[in-house]
């Protein structure tokens, strides 16, 4: 399977799910997300669900994790990130992304986790997005021993044939059924 063909299912995938289906998964993601690791006190970048295109539910994260929760917000091509203090910070962007409008940057080399949104993933730990690049630009920065965690309704698939070098690939993916670890 190519990244087009692995796209385009998922958002079919995704957007057949019933309303109650996907707040069932987002709840089972949230709970094996706690099993994996303790995210208490630590630096944790976190994307908010872009309601028309109905993804995971992290606010259930952000609502039962006591961490530090960095948002990102899509600046000239580019993820910039800034500490989460209160749900006044944010306006929806035209890209439809809950983003705050104000608040204290963090350099991407301070943040212990990040939870990435996909579409898909393989076996491999390498990720589908929308195709834009911002997170795989945005990881190239972080710390080596930061930790990058995929989000996914659906389980991985085998193998995605087109991947290359400037796609970094996750290190685990939680999904409603399990934790893989790439």
């Amino acid at each position: 399977m190519k990244k087009a063909e692995a796209r385009k299912i998922f958002k079919e995938e995704r957007l057949a799910l019933s309303p109650d289906e996907r707040e069932k998964r987002s709840q089972q993601i949230l709970d094996n997300l706690v099993g994996l690791t303790d995210l208490s006190g630590k630096k944790v970048s976190i994307f908010l669900p872009i309601e028309r295109l109905q993804e995971i539910n992290t606010w259930k994260i952000i609502e039962h994790v006591n961490a530090q929760f960095i948002l990102p917000v899509v600046q000239k091509n580019e993820l910039k990130h800034i500490l989460f203090e209160s749900e006044e910070q944010l306006r929806v962007s035209d890209w439809g992304i809950p983003e705050p409008q104000y608040g204290k940057e963090i350099d991407p080399t301070e943040l212990d986790f990040v939870l990435v949104p996909l579409l898909a993933v393989d076996m491999a730990g390498n990720r589908v997005g929308y195709g834009a690049g911002f997170y795989d630009n945005f990881l190239k920065s972080c710390s080596p021993e930061c930790t990058f965690i995929g989000l996914s309704y659906f389980e991985p698939v085998e193998y995605i044939q087109d991947f290359h070098q400037n796609d970094i690939p996750l290190h685990f993916c939680v999904s409603p059924n399990s934790v893989y670890k790439f």
